[in-house]
């Protein structure tokens, strides 16, 4: 089982000094209903990488793409279960901003953020705890991700994830995001991953928020 990691004294002074506006503080359920309290701060590339190892799932199910008049539409098919497991880019962009959420100093996600030419903030990654998982820690991260963005005067967040992360997807729709486009060639020259589609998701400040 993977050691919780937890934060310490000095650490936590650095994340709190350091996020200057871009903190904010979250509720969510915890056991029995205890509401308990979530900050999202700003941290440094090695207590960030502590979390790749939590950076996979089991797929049960996919997506299949349709084009249609309406735009692209969505169906689910199920699959034999298997593990899919993030790789850890060891050649992230240097600009790249990365925020922690913490809960009693323990880090149980993280998000790491950057903007692009086009005025869009793009979501590198987004992780969260297998313990902390469907407890609305990626909801809230995905939420100051749109506060970071529009703090800096963006006009939206991109992302990109695939045909086989299902929950990720269904967790952006309900946040407001819209699926842009696919990408059949992605990941083509990756044989691990070659058979997996690319789905590019948007959301934009102006656009209604059903989140």
């Amino acid at each position: 089982m993977k050691e919780k990691v937890v934060v310490d004294k000095a650490i936590s002074l650095y994340t709190e000094s350091f996020g200057e506006n871009y903190s904010l503080r979250s509720q969510f359920s915890g056991e029995q209903g205890v509401r308990r309290h979530m900050k999202i701060s700003v941290i440094p590339e090695q207590v960030a990488e502590t979390l790749d190892a939590e950076n996979h799932f089991i797929v049960r199910e996919v997506f299949d793409v349709h084009l249609s008049d309406q735009g692209f539409e969505l169906s689910t098919r199920s699959v034999s279960p298997y593990r899919k497991d993030y790789i850890s880019d060891d050649d992230s962009d240097e600009d790249s901003a990365c925020y922690g959420a913490f809960i009693d100093q323990e880090l149980v996600g993280k998000i790491e953020l950057n903007s692009t030419w086009n005025d869009l903030a793009s979501i590198e990654h987004i992780v969260v705890s297998h313990t902390h998982r469907g407890k609305g820690v990626a909801h809230s991260l995905i939420e100051f991700a749109k506060k970071w963005a529009l703090s800096r005067q963006l006009l939206g967040i991109r992302l990109e994830t695939q045909t086989n992360n299902v929950p990720a997807c269904n967790l952006y729709a309900k946040c407001g995001f819209t699926l842009g486009g696919i990408d059949l060639f992605t990941y083509k020259t990756r044989p691990q991953v070659s058979n997996e589609t690319a789905m590019y998701w948007y959301w934009f400040s102006g656009a209604q928020d059903d989140a």
